[in-house]
């Protein structure tokens, strides 16, 4: 193995590529960096064929403001694939990339400190312990306080670790809506592990995903719920790979299947529908708008990334701040913006507190549950919590 850990991924990528600056085009942060997929492949051999130690490649990687750009800015947001004749995969070549990045310390370490999601605490836990958010009772598929572990459920339900955190009623009410139809369920109380692989840590994402995995196969459930694409889209792999018998749905699909009405009457301001952009095919999307009786062809908001993608804001704050407003400026005056992912609710609701503007935000569930998000609340609690009393205790776990 030469000084990068991935380099046959970029070899292989230097040879797809035909150069044609589509994919440049087509992305933003490949045009501040003026480079192509091929261009970045390219550019990291060559900073391995002119190295002669891993201290030396730090550096001719360091020094490359354009390749650094390239491959910290990118939000996985596929924009630059949707473009490619030859359909190179972006996300692949990033991700590789990251890994190296990560093994040069490329990556400092307070980007990526609190969101190790398969260690015990993260910046997500670490929330859900301080402000006593907890779902033992709903995780029946392990030994809890509540009962010893259960087997033999028809489905589990995978909120995410976004909606779990902030959305904790919401959450509940989704649970015992799915237990009201009948079906026996267990909550999956994990993540799938995005922001290990934003940080370079693809293996221990996938060993994560894995792990979720086994966990299922021993509750029985042939049926996972995801509420958002991205862990739909991350569990799928990881049941694949691991030979499991498990279907992957969304939220949508499964109360589509049971006539499920939402709670919700719908607002009075005009829906804007952000597709997000893990929802490669627009499944989630076509799903909602149907079980919201939502004319499909109800505007839409560009479909890249909202900001939030790639930990670009650990990166470059300013651009995912230019990127969420990019995308909101789509958004009619008074509307209410929908989305997908709860990350992107999370990064609007942000964004609007930040930069105030005529546009509500909300989450798809919140159309079809009485529970909704406080943005207001959450926001100070994250922003309260390292000042408490335990302020000390997540500088040091984080440090």
């Amino acid at each position: 193995m030469g000084l990068l850990e991935r380099s046959d991924a970029y070899w292989r990528f230097a040879g797809q590529c035909t150069q044609c600056g589509h994919c440049t085009k087509a992305c933003d942060s490949l045009v501040k960096a003026d480079m192509t997929l091929g261009d970045i492949a390219h550019a990291l051999l060559e900073a391995e064929r002119t190295a002669d130690s891993a201290d030396e490649l730090r550096k001719n990687i360091a020094m490359n403001g354009q390749l650094v750009q390239a491959v910290r800015g990118c939000f996985f947001c596929t924009q630059c694939k949707n473009t490619c004749f030859a359909h190179n995969d972006v996300c692949d070549l990033i991700y590789n990339a990251r890994v190296d990045f990560q093994n040069l310390g490329l990556i400092p370490r307070d980007t990526w400190s609190s969101v190790l999601v398969d260690e015990e605490w993260d910046i997500f836990t670490a929330y859900r312990a301080i402000h006593g958010i907890g779902f033992a009772d709903l995780t029946r598929h392990v030994d809890t306080d509540y009962a010893p572990a259960e087997t033999g459920f028809d489905v589990a339900f995978f909120p995410g670790c976004s909606l779990a955190a902030y959305a904790p009623q919401l959450t509940r009410e989704i649970f015992e809506t799915i237990e009201g139809f009948g079906d026996s369920v267990t909550m999956l109380d994990s993540c799938c592990g995005s922001s290990l692989r934003s940080a370079g840590f693809f293996d221990r994402a996938e060993t994560l995903c894995d792990k979720n995995v086994q966990e299922l196969v021993q509750s029985g459930a042939k049926k996972l719920i995801c509420v958002c694409p991205g862990c739909a889209n991350d569990m799928r792999k990881a049941i694949i790979r691991c030979a499991a018998d498990i279907e992957v749905i969304s939220l949508p699909q499964y109360l589509l299947s049971k006539g499920f009405v939402p709670k919700n009457a719908l607002p009075d301001t005009p829906l804007c529908i952000s597709k997000s952009c893990q929802d490669r095919d627009g499944t989630y999307l076509e799903q909602t708008c149907e079980l919201l009786g939502v004319d499909p062809s109800t505007p839409t908001i560009f479909h890249g990334c909202c900001g939030a993608g790639g930990a670009v804001s650990a990166f470059d704050p300013d651009r995912q701040a230019h990127q969420a407003d990019e995308k909101l400026s789509f958004a009619p005056e008074g509307s209410t913006v929908v989305t997908m992912c709860p990350t992107c609710t999370y990064t609007y609701a942000f964004r609007l507190m930040s930069a105030p503007r005529n546009l509500t935000n909300k989450h798809y569930a919140e159309l079809l549950f009485e529970s909704q998000i406080d943005w207001e609340m959450n926001f100070y609690q994250l922003n309260s919590m390292w000042y408490g009393e335990y302020g000390q205790w997540l500088a040091e776990v984080f440090a």
